[in-house]
């Protein structure tokens, strides 16, 4: 195994259980009941996988079953994008299901219809139920599910029971598991899919009620369960080097497993979770835009001195930044207010940060972050790396030069990124056509879907012109329209061919194509004089000619636009 591998390896594993340590220390650690029950939970994975699977195969196993075990990691939202895209997909090929979902209670079953039926409205649902108290997580994420039954015509039903017995965990699974075998005779001829916290999902738990149950009234049903991003199978992937390759496993017969997070994604979204919750429960509501996130900010702080010593950077200051969120709407306005922008630099501004994910302002000090994940923070963190390194220059620039230094910027940000998270994908060129094959052609598309056709269309353009270059050996015939964007269009062509670029350089270091000295310097570069970004652009694109394809072969999910 090469030696940057077992760096990036040991860096994950570093990062997951200082994540899990902090995690421990907020929830508490002596729980024995709950020791148990994870225990059992655990056993499931121990002896590894059977073979790598497919979503198709998933989802034809899906159209035979009469009940489907979706585990569910509440905080992540990619969880429930992965339950919502397989039940989609088996109901739209045909299959007619039945919702019975724990972010529901039971009791609360009369609100679910009157919602379901347009009797309420969401914000009578959400003050019925008492979301926030009897569930918690981000309503966004789960009003998806009602979505789906509205759309398909799919009954849902809640499963939760509220316990604070001892023994809650196991109250809960005999409450949900005799109503899960009552839907699956209410409705013998649909996929009862069942959607649950995953430790409850061990063959001993919530599916050993519903297996007693049936087996009172002599009935069997084909069941399937589906579990999500397993640690333990994650850390066998890598030592495969399959990480980036397999998205879904086989554990066993009628046992599936989705991996689309790493470790440290997961545990970072119950955490993110955790931290905004502490957060709500001391302040009103209204004081928290006003609250610095400090802890989100040493978060950052860890990224920035973990990327540094990969690399080999020494910086003189690794926290010399305030954290902003999206959460601050008036950022931009209070840099104008403090001087240190003038107001036509920050209407320049606006249409970035609106697109921008992660963001450095360097006069300010600034570090901005448009959603707080895992990938965000870790590539704002490289942003702040590669300000510190460069020259500072506030000088125009011919739009050519202007054009790759932020290809270059957006490709060190993302390779950084990757250091973090190495789940985070880049849409590649086949991606790309797939975007034109499946819009390319429509009339009638949304501000987003245009501007992912547009890029489409920009980033196979100048793929081209980028295998004219390597083949000739001259910039001879460049895509001078592309140059000269209107921002937002700049802003996703650059993001897109950087992306690409930063995902192909971060294989490479595992690979030992590159090397870290060589990414170093890079970040060095004087960005906007001429030539310079352009030149270690291809200069990158050459080295890369002869490149494995593994790390862009991941058969991914469909993603939609809203996601």
């Amino acid at each position: 195994m090469p030696a940057a591998r077992e760096q990036l390896i040991g860096i994950q594993k570093r990062l997951v259980e200082e994540l899990k340590e902090s995690v421990y220390d907020t929830m508490g650690r002596d729980d024995a009941a709950m020791d148990a029950y994870y225990r059992e939970y655990r056993v499931e994975f121990q002896q590894g996988f059977e073979r790598a699977a497919s979503r198709d195969e998933i989802i034809q196993r899906l159209m035979r079953a009469n009940v489907a075990y979706l585990g569910d990691y509440h905080t992540l939202r990619t969880a429930q994008s992965a339950e919502l895209d397989l039940l989609s997909a088996a109901a739209e090929r045909g299959r007619k299901i039945v919702i019975a979902a724990e972010m529901v209670h039971a009791a609360d079953q009369q609100h679910v219809a009157d919602y379901l039926s347009g009797a309420i409205d969401e914000d009578a649902f959400l003050w019925r139920v008492k979301w926030d108290k009897s569930w918690g997580f981000p309503w966004a994420s789960w009003k998806r599910f009602f979505e789906l039954a509205r759309r398909h015509n799919a009954p849902l039903f809640g499963l939760n029971l509220q316990s604070d017995a001892a023994d809650a965990l196991e109250q809960r699974d005999e409450y949900s598991g005799r109503l899960v075998s009552s839907l699956t005779q209410l409705y013998p001829d649909r996929l009862v899919a069942v959607v649950y916290g995953d430790l409850h999902l061990a063959p001993t738990h919530l599916p050993a009620v519903v297996e007693r149950e049936l087996a009172q009234w002599g009935i069997k049903r084909k069941c399937v369960t589906i579990y999500q991003n397993s640690e333990t199978l994650y850390w066998k992937l890598v030592e495969a080097r399959l990480e980036h390759v397999v998205d879904y496993l086989k554990l066993k017969r009628d046992v599936y497993v989705v991996m689309n997070a790493t470790p440290l994604v997961k545990f970072q979204s119950f955490a993110n979770w955790q931290h905004r919750r502490h957060v709500a429960l001391a302040h009103d509501e209204d004081e928290l835009d006003m609250l610095g996130d400090t802890g989100l900010a040493e978060q950052v702080a860890g990224y920035i001195r973990t990327i540094s010593e990969l690399l080999g950077i020494e910086l003189e200051e690794r926290d010399n930044f305030e954290l902003y969120t999206a959460a601050d709407l008036d950022l931009l306005e209070n840099m104008v207010k403090r001087g240190i922008y003038t107001a036509e630099e920050m209407n320049a501004l606006k249409d970035y940060v609106h697109m921008a994910e992660s963001a450095f302002f360097e006069r300010a000090r600034v570090l901005y972050i448009g959603n707080f994940t895992v990938a965000n923070a870790a590539e704002a963190a490289g942003r702040y790396i590669m300000a510190a390194l460069r020259p500072v220059s506030t000088e125009p620039v011919a739009a050519r030069d202007e054009f790759y230094a932020r290809c270059m910027v957006e490709a060190l940000a993302f390779f950084c990124s990757k250091i973090i998270d190495p789940g985070r994908a880049a849409r590649d060129e086949d991606d790309w056509q797939q975007v034109l094959k499946q819009y390319g052609r429509r009339r009638k598309l949304g501000r987003i879907q245009k501007l992912d056709v547009f890029t489409a269309r920009a980033f196979v353009r100048h793929k081209q012109y980028v295998r004219r270059v390597l083949e000739k050996n001259s910039y001879a015939g460049p895509p001078g329209a592309l140059y000269g964007l209107p921002t937002d269009q700049h802003v996703a062509v650059t993001r897109a061919l950087g992306r690409a670029l930063g995902e192909r350089l971060f294989a490479a270091l595992g690979e030992e194509i590159v090397t870290a000295a060589q990414i170093v310097e890079a970040m060095q570069d004087p960005i906007r004089e001429p030539d310079v970004s352009r030149n270690r652009y291809f200069e990158f694109q050459r080295q890369l000619q002869g490149q494995s394809r593994t790390h862009s072969a991941r058969h991914r999910r469909p993603r939609s636009f809203d996601e």
